[in-house]
Parts: structure tokens; sequence; C-alpha cells
């Protein structure tokens, strides 16, 4: 089912500083799982698009339009703009996620501490760099947020649970005058 439209909101967190809160084209989201051999199957799977397994559950791997975070030892997910051919040995499973999730961008000089009001995380620059990730709850719901640039945050949540918790982004946000 299309959606009529598109987040797209501005105020100001308690600091007074501008957010700014849209939700993007999420594109297409492929979760890759496995077993003991997940960690090279994945990764040669992976190089078959210009990527790679991140070695690590904090740093995304960026490439030609793609995105893949390692969300567990035996788990990825990979963001496209386009969709990808993700034929895969037996050894391997491949899941559309692409309607299970909602794509939100956060950004303005006040985002990192509205985001610290609403999740229960270091938001600073030094514990949360752009670049970095993190699998965390908002609400109680389990989302994934990246920092994308020091002001600027991806963050998708669960579709079943979009309206919820944008409405308690909403509730936030001072709206700018």
């Amino acid at each position: 089912m299309a959606k009529k439209h598109k987040l797209r909101l501005g105020g100001l967190n308690s600091d007074g500083q501008t957010v700014s809160v849209s939700e993007i084209a999420l594109g297409n989201l492929t979760q890759l799982a496995g077993w003991e051999t997940f960690a090279g199957t994945a990764d040669a799977v992976l190089k078959t698009q210009g990527l790679s397994l991140p070695a690590d559950y904090r740093s995304p791997v960026h490439g030609a339009g793609m995105t893949v975070w390692r969300i567990a030892p035996d788990r990825a997910l990979l963001r496209s703009e386009t969709p990808v051919d993700m034929s895969v040995p037996e050894e391997l499973v491949a899941l559309d996620l692409s309607d299970a999730r909602v794509c939100l961008i956060l950004e303005g000089e006040g985002a990192a501490g509205f985001l610290g009001r609403v999740i229960a995380l270091d938001f600073s620059e030094a514990a949360f760099p752009a670049g970095t990730f993190v699998q965390t709850s908002l609400h109680h719901v389990g989302v994934l947020v990246e920092r994308l640039e020091r002001d600027r945050f991806l963050v998708m949540v669960p579709t079943t649970w979009e309206r919820s918790l944008t409405d308690l982004l909403v509730t936030h946000l001072t709206v700018a005058a």
C-alpha cells in the first residue's frame, strides 16, 4: 500500500537549536543471514556488489549507492537505491525487508541533543562520531541509527511503529515560529 505523504517537519529542541525530521526513500533493504561460515560467505557475496562485510558492529561499509551494516555475528543489512541481485549460496539466506522499515533523516545543529533526549545514548561526537552506527531502542522499539555527518543522522524504524515513533519525536520538538 502506497503512503499518501512523507513526514517532513522542523522545530527546535529543548535547547532552542534547530532540528528537522524527514522521511526519505528507503530503497531496498535485504538482510543476509547465515551460520558458521557467514563472515566468509557473506563477504564473498558482497564483493560481487563492490562491498565488503563490516569487520565490526559499529562501522558501516558504503559504496555505489549501497550501505552494509553488520548487525550480528551472523547477520548483515544491505540498503541499496536499486534492487540488487542477491543470489546467495545455500550457506546464506537473503530476506527482503524493504517494506519492513521506514528511513528518517534527522538533521540540524540540535539533532544530536534531540536524539540524546529520546534515546538513552551519548550522541556526542567523541562517543558517536560520523561514520558509525548503533542498534538501540527508541521508546522500547528497536531502531538503527547511523551518524552520517556531524549534524545529520539516518534512523531506520520498523514500519509497524512508524506512526507512534514519529508522534513521539514530534512531541519533543517545539515548532519554530
